[in-house]
């Protein structure tokens, strides 16, 4: 499937440009159903290995697939990532020649932030730092409408035609390319790292917020270690997550060798059309094996006094976040559940219409993190995690997602998730901890939060 970049939207990128700055040239065009943005994330393995992402919406009504960097943005902690980052949008935007006319296609910046800016960055997350995002080079982008390509490339004003010409090209290889064949190498250990610290944390936490009146909660995460034969695929841990989670959010995030993955249920806020978007998740419970235990476990969970008391937390604060930057909120009247394949979650959904000239990113700094993945209040409860901790979180429990050169977009929160460098991995777990805790019963509710990544990696073939 060819394509070819018209010569008028090229010279208008180079009248645009100057002898010291070059125009971002944004190309969009329709494309077939013939290759699924994921086939193509696969196809582009030998292209771009290293320079991918992925991402799929839980209805399925958006999928998009970044090939190749263009631009890269790579926080450190020298400046507020979210203020560099709105810096490089505004630049985007004034800098930009594109025919675009849809949303999610034409210059878009895709990637995430770090859960925690004020720790030092642990060597495993050297390649993200406190954010990493990029503007890819192809993106495919695919709506319930239609599917589009998205090119990006710089244009100098000394280029000529031929430049557009080796990119088609480019394209034309990738779509060329044929599927690889996927599969996980086998595992050649697992360990939950350090159980014991886990509960001794949980212990002192309680006792923390049994004796305060100002902290309510903290959320204390913890991780388990994976060792592979071999490099992992990331193109085969996207498969299986497809393949094995549902009603989730679907990312993949490379960097290198590094690459950061999951499938969450938990949108963190969009913003499209004037309107932001936001969920209440938190509370959990197991599914059930029977269905009749399923139907059990979901009525507890709805009228489990601790779940419901950390739910509201989570509702409290989106909505007080909310009214700073919206007004005319909605939200819904009660919880209801949320299910994945191994895990059911409360749920609730708030939106509001948006101040003007309101930017997403500070909506997103304000809402990081909520009570479901910090505490409450927010502050002490981050200071807290910071002195029980041992590690960085990263990305883990972070916001993922992109957004366009007018500040729209979306972010989900990353949870459900893993790093994998070459052959070694790092699942992510995490649960809140209040007054009436149990802490052999938080490290159960961890142990549960493993599974849908231990599943995507191989470490539950015999369940």
């Amino acid at each position: 499937m060819g394509i070819t970049l018209p010569e008028a939207l090229f010279d208008q990128a180079k009248r645009h440009a100057s002898k010291d700055q070059p125009t971002l040239l944004s190309f969009v065009t329709t494309l077939s159903r013939d290759v699924s943005p994921k086939e193509l994330f696969q196809k582009a393995k030998t292209h771009f290995v290293g320079e991918r992402f992925y991402w799929q919406n839980p209805d399925k009504t958006l999928k998009m697939a970044g090939l190749g960097v263009t631009k890269q943005f790579l926080a450190d902690q020298t400046k507020d990532a979210y203020v560099e980052l709105a810096e490089r949008v505004q630049r985007l935007k004034r800098d930009t020649v594109t025919n675009a006319t849809v949303k999610e296609t034409g210059p878009l910046y895709f990637g995430g932030f770090s859960f925690d800016p004020e720790r030092e960055t642990d060597k495993e997350w050297q390649s993200f730092k406190d954010g990493l995002f990029y503007l890819p080079l192809f993106m495919i982008t695919e709506r319930q409408d239609a599917q589009y390509l998205t090119v990006n490339f710089p244009v100098y004003i000394d280029d000529d035609y031929s430049k557009c010409e080796a990119v088609c090209k480019q394209w034309e290889k990738i779509m060329n390319s044929p599927l690889p064949k996927l599969e996980i190498d086998s595992l050649a250990a697992v360990q939950e790292l350090e159980p014991e610290h886990f509960l001794a944390s949980a212990r002192e936490v309680i006792e923390l917020i049994q004796g305060s009146k100002e902290i309510h909660k903290v959320v204390l995460s913890r991780r388990m270690g994976m060792r592979f034969t071999s490099q992992v695929d990331s193109g085969a841990i996207l498969e299986q997550m497809l393949a094995t989670q549902e009603n989730s959010y679907f990312f993949v995030l490379e960097n290198g060798s590094a690459v950061f993955f999951g499938a969450t249920p938990e949108r963190l806020v969009s913003l499209a059309d004037g309107e932001l978007h936001s969920s209440c998740v938190a509370g959990s419970a197991p599914r059930g094996e029977s269905e009749e235990q399923d139907e059990k476990l979901g009525q507890a969970l709805l009228k489990d006094g601790k779940n419901l008391r950390e739910h509201h937390f989570v509702v409290e604060m989106i909505e007080a976040t909310f009214k700073r930057f919206a007004n005319e909120l909605s939200l819904s009247s009660e919880p209801v559940l949320l299910k994945n394949r191994d895990i059911q979650h409360l749920y609730m959904n708030i939106h509001a219409k948006v101040h003007p000239e309101t930017n997403l990113l500070e909506v997103v700094e304000a809402l990081h993190p909520t009570p479901a993945l910090g505490g409450l209040p927010q502050k002490l409860a981050l200071a807290v995690i910071r002195m029980k901790e041992k590690n960085d979180r990263g990305f883990y429990g972070a916001p993922i997602g992109f957004i366009d050169a007018d500040f729209e977009g979306e972010f989900a929160v990353a949870i459900r998730s893993g790093l994998i460098i070459d052959a070694m991995g790092i699942l992510f777990a995490g649960c809140g901890i209040v007054a009436d805790s149990v802490p052999e019963e938080e490290l159960k509710e961890t142990k549960i939060k493993f599974q849908p990544m231990l599943r995507v990696l191989g470490g539950m073939e015999h369940e």
